[in-house]
């Protein structure tokens, strides 16, 4: 839900009006009494500076895991094929048409997010697996290194397929969410009071921190969830992949 474009919209509204109730307290507040500063307001901020700075750097890290992922499968399909060349033209054929149809899954679901293609893909790989070491067993000697060669790239095609599905549906923990959520909240209240509390209200660092915070958190969504955000693994990778073993 924390990822969800409606929450951020409503997580928007929300940081604006406590820099709203900020500035009105602190407008009220000078009327009555003088304030006078604690000291600690700066490592207030600086400790928020720090949660945010670690939830960015986790969900960056879990971007460039996603991108990591996808290049090494598709590197691992591309030596794979390569191989298959070696083999009798039907192990070829049949190569192709599977790795073709794999990749053509994974297309889709990078397009529709249609999560019913892992169990197609998985179908498709368990069977090549199948007619890969049946045919291992009728091989010649030559062609049983090959074989294992290809067997070698598959797995590693499979574990980096598995670990980029999953990676796709890992989320910052909630709780550490909701504590950034709060802080920010709590800290653009004390930006905004103390604006209003100053004999003339200044808006420029109300606006900046408004601004700043906004646009950091929808980074961090964006990058928590792959799906349904703006920064997404590229998959040309995955297109010129399966364009050139089409051919």
């Amino acid at each position: 839900m924390l990822n969800s474009l409606w929450w951020m919209i409503f997580y928007v509204v929300l940081l604006f009006t406590s820099l709203l109730l900020g500035i009105r307290y602190g407008t009220v507040h000078k009327k009555k009494r003088s304030w006078e500063s604690s000291g600690i307001e700066n490592a207030i901020i600086g400790i928020f500076g720090l949660i945010i700075s670690f939830t960015f750097l986790q969900a960056g890290n879990a971007h460039r895991e996603r991108s990591a992922n996808l290049h090494r499968e598709v590197n691992n399909i591309d030596m794979l094929y390569r191989y298959s060349r070696e083999l009798p033209d039907s192990m070829y054929r049949y190569t192709q048409v599977m790795l073709t149809g794999f990749l053509q899954n994974q297309l889709h679901y990078e397009k529709t997010g249609d999560v019913t293609t892992f169990a197609t893909s998985r179908k498709m790989s368990d069977t090549y697996w199948k007619h890969l070491r049946h045919f291992k067993k009728q091989a010649a000697p030559q062609q049983a290194e090959i074989v294992d060669k290809i067997s070698g790239y598959f797995e590693q095609i499979m574990a980096a397929a598995t670990s980029y599905a999953y990676a796709n549906y890992e989320r910052t923990p909630v709780f550490i969410m909701f504590l950034l959520i709060t802080v920010s909240l709590l800290i653009g209240f004390l930006v905004g009071f103390m604006n209003g509390i100053k004999s003339r209200v200044h808006f420029l660092v109300p606006i900046i921190y408004f601004v700043t915070i906004s646009l950091t958190m929808l980074v961090i969504s964006d990058l928590n969830n792959p799906r349904i955000g703006l920064i997404r693994p590229g998959y040309h990778h995955l297109q010129a992949a399966y364009d050139f073993i089409k051919q």
